[in-house]
C-alpha cells in the first residue's frame, strides 16, 4: 500500500506512534521514526520494521516543538530518501488532571507538544511538498473533541486546535496537491490512557460501544490509508477510531 513513499512518524517511539511507524514499514514506506528521549524504544521499532519491512528505516532524534531541530531532523531524513510523501504529528503530551491542580509547565507542555508542534513541523515540511506537488499529512488528534473525561480541559483544547488547523491546511493547500486529514483516536490501550482511567475508573468502558479499548494497530491502520493512494480523494477529512465512544 506505501511501497515506493517515504513518511516521517513523530513520536514514533511509543504507543501510537509506534505502531503507525512498524504498519507503514510492513506497507512498503521508507519510515522516519522521530523521538527524543526513548532512544531504545526507538531502535527497537526500527529492529521490527528491518526484520518485517522490505526498507531499512531511518532513526531521527529531534525536538517536535523546535523549529531548528525539525529542520534538522528533516534535512537527516532527505540525505536518505529523494522526498517527503508523508507527514504524521503523532508526538504529544498529556497531563491528566483538573485545571487548578496542573503545574504552568504541564499547561504549557501539553498546549506546546500538541498544537504548536504540529504547526511547526506543518510549517517545515510543507514547502518540500510544495517542490514536488504532493504529499500527505496525518495530524493525530483525539476524540476529547467531541466528549469529554475529567482532567482533559487543555488537552481538549490543544487537540481542538489542532482539528481546526488540519482543516484550515486542508483548504488552503488542496489544489496543491497537499492532503491533510485528522485521525482522532477514542479509548486506546497505551500507557497514556493510565492517568485518564484512573480518574475515570471503568466509566471509559462503559461509554464505548465495541466494550472495550481500542488498539494502537487500529488506529495505525487508519493513518497508513490516509497516508496511500487509495485515499487520494479524501482531504480535511476528521477519522474517529474509538469503538464509538464518541457517539455514546
Amino acid at each position: 500500500m506505501l511501497e515506493g513513499k517515504n513518511v516521517l512518524v513523530t513520536g514514533a517511539s511509543r504507543g501510537i506512534g509506534r505502531a503507525i511507524a512498524l504498519e507503514a514499514g510492513v506497507q512498503g514506506a521508507v519510515v522516519g521514526i522521530n523521538y527524543l528521549r526513548n532512544r531504545s524504544g526507538a531502535e527497537d521499532v526500527a529492529a521490527r520494521i528491518a526484520d518485517t519491512g522490505p526498507h531499512l528505516p531511518v532513526l531521527l532524534e529531534f525536538d517536535a516543538t523546535s523549529p531548528r531541530e525539525i529542520e534538522g531532523g528533516i534535512s537527516l531524513f532527505l540525505e536518505k530518501v529523494p522526498r517527503i510523501d508523508g507527514w504524521v504529528n503523532n508526538a504529544a503530551e498529556n497531563y491528566s488532571g483538573l485545571l487548578p491542580v496542573l503545574a504552568e509547565e504541564e499547561i504549557r507542555r501539553q498546549l506546546e507538544s500538541a498544537l504548536l508542534g504540529p504547526i511547526l513541523c506543518c510549517r517545515a515540511v510543507i514547502p518540500r511538498m510544495l517542490e514536488q506537488r504532493g504529499g500527505s499529512i496525518i495530524n493525530i488528534g483525539s476524540v476529547v473533541t467531541q466528549r469529554l473525561t475529567r482532567g482533559q480541559s487543555v488537552y481538549a483544547a490543544a487537540k481542538g486546535g489542532l482539528l481546526a488547523f488540519t482543516r484550515a491546511l486542508a483548504c488552503e493547500y488542496g489544489r496543491k496537491g497537499i492532503r491533510v486529514n485528522c485521525v482522532q483516536p477514542g479509548p486506546v490501550a497505551t500507557d497514556m490512557l493510565e492517568a485518564s482511567q484512573a480518574l475515570a475508573g471503568d466509566e471509559i468502558i462503559r461509554r464505548t460501544p465495541l466494550g472495550r479499548l481500542c488498539r494502537p494497530e487500529e488506529v495505525a491502520n487508519a493513518v497508513v490509508y490516509l497516508l496511500g493512494d487509495r485515499s487520494a480523494g479524501v482531504t480535511g477529512a476528521c477519522i474517529n477510531v474509538d469503538g464509538g465512544y464518541a457517539l455514546a
